[in-house]
């Protein structure tokens, strides 16, 4: 069979290390087993390329090889393309070889040293940021980086992630075992650890060029679209196969949105990340619904961040901390407050006021990264502000008298060293709160739980005529509450496990049994409104058995 010339020269060039390059060691071997009952009939014979047929699939064998195709569904190298490679290479090898003419696959090992060292190194910093480029340099002095093996691939292990990287010619082909088709942190981690030991970079230029570009703010454009092509990447291949690298992906991401003036977008970034924690840690409160609604959020935002001109871009930006306006002398009572560990990447006490004079909530934010600390969730600190003489936990259900206070358009609260607070006596919220306040009929509830709204105007205080409660669930680990009005209209008060909310749960069976040996009994609950599934739910923030106080 007469093969095209250029053709001939690549499937001379492809041993078994370039194929597991192209694929995988198991693809590699599936194809060896398949080849040996394998009969192909080839089709035609173009210029550069063979069309065979194996059974029920059609393969165009190309150079390079890894541009071969196939009409299985599969868009990586497929074991049909293994097979029909192998195959030709067998034909190939029966006949004479003319004289290959040069080509990129068929070329000596210099091509591809030189392809690696060309590299531009700036580029793999940006991606990589500066902290994992300061890790692999000290792992290089330390003795305990990559393993290197050069070949008809360059093969760099990197055990400490675990990842392998194989790099062939053309680098477009090349692949990693975290199973991306895109550019990942590992093919660049890889290319840098081979080019110090090449020499082609040193280890001072190349921590100057990491702090150079941790210092620089990057463009827009680019930031967006390296989040995009990072989106994309991970819907080709796949929830089901998705990388545990995809995290730090995230959070490399986040940061550079951080150093390039990108608020908005680090924070949907920040959400996303937390639900890739989720996802990896097989969470019983992850919801695949969830992490597709935070990347297709990110995919929206940084789409119209890079097609948006200066001065829209400047409002979909976003500010990276609220600003603050004066609101003069502010009456309060705090009502409740919650443990949070937000996606975003923030972990800590939010506590609710309500504002007695204007009948609004406030909300008072106490919170801390954790994107930085290893992923730990800070221990519970007790908050002191405005000059209090105690703290934040023990001002509950009391009144405070605020002067100088500032709050952001949102309704939060500032802890600025120019506000003073005066604590008043404890008092049962039912004497401080209107009576229309609380909701006793939840037909008016649907409107202020839309998922855009904010969350302090999604807070309610509901009083049910009855609870009904309902069987826990173990798989979700899910405790559930059925909250229904004098009409029979329910709100489904619902908690899933997590460690930071154990005490709530165990809070909510104990109220549960209470309710059920004493129906007639008519709790007050505080709480945050949301959908789902078709139900209109609530986040029970507290609980109050005696709202108006006993005479």
């Amino acid at each position: 069979m007469e093969l095209p010339q250029a053709l001939r020269a690549a499937l001379s060039a492809a041993d078994e290390e370039y194929l597991t390059a192209l694929s995988n060691k198991g693809t590699v071997n599936r194809a060896k087993k398949d080849l040996a009952a394998a009969r192909p009939v080839v089709q035609r014979t173009g210029e550069a390329s063979v069309t065979l047929s194996l059974g029920d699939t059609v393969c165009t064998i190309a150079a390079p090889l890894g541009s071969s195709t196939c009409s299985c569904p599969s868009s990586a190298m497929c074991r049909h393309r293994l097979t029909a490679i192998l195959w030709l290479k067998e034909e190939a090898s029966r006949e004479a070889a003319p004289p290959a003419a040069p080509s990129p696959e068929a070329g000596p090992a210099e091509d591809l040293t030189a392809l690696l060292a060309a590299f531009p190194t700036d580029q793999l910093v940006r991606q990589l940021g500066e902290r994992r480029v300061s890790a692999l340099v000290q792992r290089e002095a330390d003795g305990e980086g990559a393993a290197i093996r050069e070949g008809s691939a360059v093969t760099v292990e990197l055990p400490w992630v675990p990842a392998t990287v194989r790099f062939i010619v053309p680098l477009a082909h090349s692949s990693c075992t975290c199973h991306s088709r895109s550019f990942c942190v590992h093919r660049a981690e890889a290319l840098l650890t081979w080019q110090l030991r090449r020499g082609a970079v040193t280890p001072e230029a190349l921590l100057a060029a990491s702090r150079a570009a941790s210092g620089s703010e990057g463009s827009r454009r680019e930031i967006c679209a390296l989040v995009q092509e990072a989106l994309a990447d991970w819907m080709r291949t796949g929830l089901s196969r998705l990388p545990p690298s995809a995290r730090d992906t995230a959070e490399r991401l986040a940061g550079l949105s951080h150093v390039g003036g990108l608020p908005a977008l680090e924070r949907c970034l920040r959400r996303l990340h937390g639900e890739l924690q989720g996802y990896f840690a097989h969470s019983a409160a992850f919801r695949t619904e969830g992490l597709l609604r935070r990347m297709s959020e990110a995919w929206r935002l940084s789409d119209a961040l890079r097609r948006a001109g200066d001065r829209e871009a400047a409002a979909l930006a976003g500010v990276f901390r609220d600003e603050y306006r004066a609101a003069g002398d502010l009456q309060l009572y705090l009502l409740g407050l919650r443990a949070v560990d937000l996606p975003s990447g923030y972990a800590g006490t939010v506590y609710y006021f309500w504002d007695i004079r204007k009948h609004r909530f406030y909300a008072y934010r106490d919170l801390r990264p954790t994107f930085y600390e290893g992923r730990r969730r800070p221990e519970r600190a007790e908050t002191t502000v405005w000059e209090l003489p105690g703290t934040l936990r023990q001002a509950w259900n009391c009144r405070v008298n605020l002067s100088g206070a500032r709050l952001s358009g949102e309704g939060n609260l500032s802890a600025t060293a120019q506000c003073r607070g005066t604590l008043l006596q404890k008092c049962p919220p039912g004497t401080v709160l209107p009576p229309s306040a609380v909701m006793e009929d939840f037909s008016s509830l649907l409107p202020r739980s839309r998922p855009g709204r904010d969350e302090l105007r999604r807070l309610a205080l509901l009083r049910p005529a009855r609870g009904e409660r309902q069987a826990y669930n173990q798989v979700e680990q899910r405790f559930t509450l059925r909250l229904l009005d004098g009409m029979g209209r329910d709100v489904w008060l619902t908690v899933r496990y997590r460690d930071w909310e154990r005490d709530v749960v165990e809070a909510l069976e104990k109220l549960a049994a209470r309710w059920e040996q004493a129906p007639g009994l008519r709790p007050v609950f505080f709480g945050e409104l949301y959908r789902e599934a078709g139900r209109l739910c609530l986040y029970p923030i507290e609980c109050f058995w005696d709202w108006e106080g006993t005479p």
